[in-house]
C-alpha cells in the first residue's frame, strides 16, 4: 500500500495514538479558547524578539564558531531563503509529473511547497519518538521516489548514515534540511554533509531577514544562476533589519536617533511593529497552499540572491556567540520546564556539539494554552498547519508533535534576563 495512503485501523493498538484529537476539532477548540483568553489571568506581552536581531552584541566575540557550520562546507552558494534552497535543488533534478519526494510529516508547509511547485508528488513518512526517519515503515514504499527530505529538528542534529543507506541502495538523493541545524556535528561529520544537497536558513541564526544556503554536490550541482535583488528589495532589507534592531533597543547609542528617522518616514505601522517581534512564515501566519506555493513562480524570490546586506552580515557576525549563547538558553529553559506542570521536555539532554534553534516543548493541552503563550509575547512556534494532504499514518510521532510541541525561542539574543521573564511567564500560564 502506498505510503501516503496509510490510515491507522486500531488506534487502540498504538497507545502514543489513542483518543488523538485532530487538527480539525482542536482549531475549534483553540476557537474557543481564543475567544477567553482576555478573560484569564492576564500576563504581560514580553515583546521579545521571535528570531535574531540586529545589534552591537552580533559582531562582539569570537569570529568563529566552536563547531562546523553549513556555511564552511565546500561548494555552497547562497540563496534568498531556505526554501528557496530547496526549490533550486529539486530544479536542477528535472522532475517530471508522478515523481515522488519523501518529506516527514512533521513539516513546516514551507518544506513540500516547492515540490509541488516542481511538479512532484510529497509522499509522506512517519517520524519516529527521536524525530528521525522511520526507514523500516519506507521499505516498500520507494516506487517512483527521486528523492527525499531529511530534517535536523530543533537543531540537534539526527544520525544520517543509515538515511545515507536507505538512500544510496534505491538510488534516492538525499537533501539535509539544516534549516534549524546552522551548526553542528553528527556522527563525527558536519551537519550538512552527508546529503546529496543540502539546505540552511540564515534568518533562523543571523540578524537579517532574508537568507538560505544550499550545498549542492557534484553530480547535482544546479546550472542556473540567481539573479541580484532590486534595489529597493536591497533597502528594504537592510531597513527592515535595522528597524527591528531599534525597536528592541540592541543600538546603544543610535536607537532614539533611528526610531524617529524610521518615524518620520512612516516605517512603524502597525505589522511592522508586530515584525519587531520576529519574522513570521506565511505557515505561521495562516496562509494557504496558494500563498505557499505563491514563492516559486518565475519572477519570485526563489530565484534570487540574498541582499548584499544579509550576505555582508554573515560574513562579519561573531559566530562564537551564536553557538554559545543558544546553547545557554537551551539549557536555562530545560530547568526552567523540570517545575512546569503539564509539560515535559521533548529533547531534554543538549548534545555536545550543536546550536540549537528552538526549545522543543510537549504541552499536554496545547489547546488550552497556545494562544496564550503567544499573547505573552514569548518567542514560540507550533508546526500545527500541515500540508492539506498529509496523512495520518499509525505510530507516527509527527501529528502528535504538530499537535503538542511548541518550539520555545533560545536564540542569541535572548539575555538570561529575558529568560528569567520568559520562565515567569510560562509558570504564570501553566501554574
Amino acid at each position: 500500500m502506498p505510503l501516503d495512503s496509510v490510515t491507522p485501523t486500531d488506534l487502540s493498538e498504538h497507545p502514543v495514538r489513542a483518543g488523538v484529537e485532530t487538527h480539525a476539532n482542536r482549531a475549534a477548540a483553540e476557537a474557543e479558547v481564543g475567544a477567553t483568553v482576555d478573560a484569564a489571568a492576564p500576563v504581560t506581552p514580553l515583546g521579545l524578539p521571535r528570531l535574531p536581531v540586529l545589534g552591537w552584541a552580533a559582531f562582539s566575540g569570537a569570529r568563529n564558531a566552536p563547531m562546523p557550520s553549513v556555511l564552511e562546507l565546500p561548494a555552497v552558494m547562497l540563496t534568498s531563503s531556505g526554501r528557496a534552497a530547496i526549490a533550486i535543488a529539486l530544479r536542477s533534478l528535472g522532475l517530471r509529473d508522478g515523481d515522488r519526494v519523501l518529506v516527514p510529516t512533521y513539516h513546516c508547509p514551507t518544506m513540500v511547497a516547492p515540490i509541488v511547485a516542481a511538479g512532484a508528488k510529497p509522499a509522506f513518512y512517519p517520524i519516529d519518538a527521536t524525530g528521525a526517519p522511520w526507514l523500516e515503515a519506507m521499505e516498500k514504499t520507494t516506487h517512483g521516489v527521486r528523492a527525499m527530505i531529511a530534517a535536523h529538528y530543533f537543531g540537534l542534529p539526527q544520525r544520517m548514515s543509515k538515511v545515507r543507506e536507505f538512500c544510496d541502495e534505491r538510488g534516492i538523493v538525499l537533501i539535509e534540511d539544516c534549516a534549524h541545524a546552522m551548526f553542528g556535528e553528527v556522527e563525527g561529520r558536519p551537519a550538512g554533509s552527508f546529503g546529496d544537497f543540502a539546505i540552511a536558513s540564515l534568518t533562523k541564526f543571523f540578524p537579517t531577514t532574508d537568507g538560505g544556503c544550499l550545498v549542492a554536490r557534484h553530480p547535482h550541482r544546479p546550472g542556473a544562476e540567481l539573479r541580484a535583488p532590486s534595489t529597493r528589495d536591497e533597502l528594504k532589507t537592510a531597513a527592515n533589519a535595522i528597524e527591528m534592531g531599534v525597536e528592541q533597543n540592541r543600538l546603544f547609542g543610535l536607537n532614539t536617533l533611528l526610531r524617529a528617522a524610521f518615524g518620520i518616514a512612516g516605517h512603524l505601522s502597525r505589522s511592522r511593529r508586530d515584525s519587531a517581534s520576529g519574522r513570521s512564515t506565511s505557515a505561521d501566519n495562516g496562509a494557504g497552499p496558494r500563498d505557499w506555493l505563491g514563492d516559486f513562480g518565475d519572477d519570485a524570490n526563489a530565484w534570487r540572491l540574498p541582499s548584499k546586506w544579509t550576505r555582508w552580515t554573515v560574513r562579519h557576525a561573531h559566530r562564537a556567540r551564536i553557538v554559545t549563547n543558544r546553547r545557554r538558553n537551551y539549557v536555562h529553559l530545560a530547568k526552567v520546564v523540570e517545575q512546569l506542570p503539564g509539560t515535559r521536555a521533548l529533547m531534554p539532554n543538549l548534545p555536545d556539539a550543536c546550536a540549537p534553534y528552538v526549545f522543543p516543548l510537549w504541552v499536554d493541552e496545547p489547546e488550552r494554552t497556545y494562544l496564550r503563550v503567544r499573547a505573552a509575547g514569548i518567542p514560540v512556534f507550533r508546526w500545527d498547519e500541515l500540508w492539506p494532504s498529509t496523512p495520518t499514518l499509525v505510530g507516527d510521532s509527527g501529528f502528535q508533535w504538530s499537535l503538542h510541541v511548541f518550539q520555545i525561542g533560545c536564540h542569541q539574543d535572548l539575555r538570561p534576563t529575558d529568560i528569567a521573564r520568559m520562565a515567569d511567564a510560562l509558570h504564570a500560564i501553566f501554574g
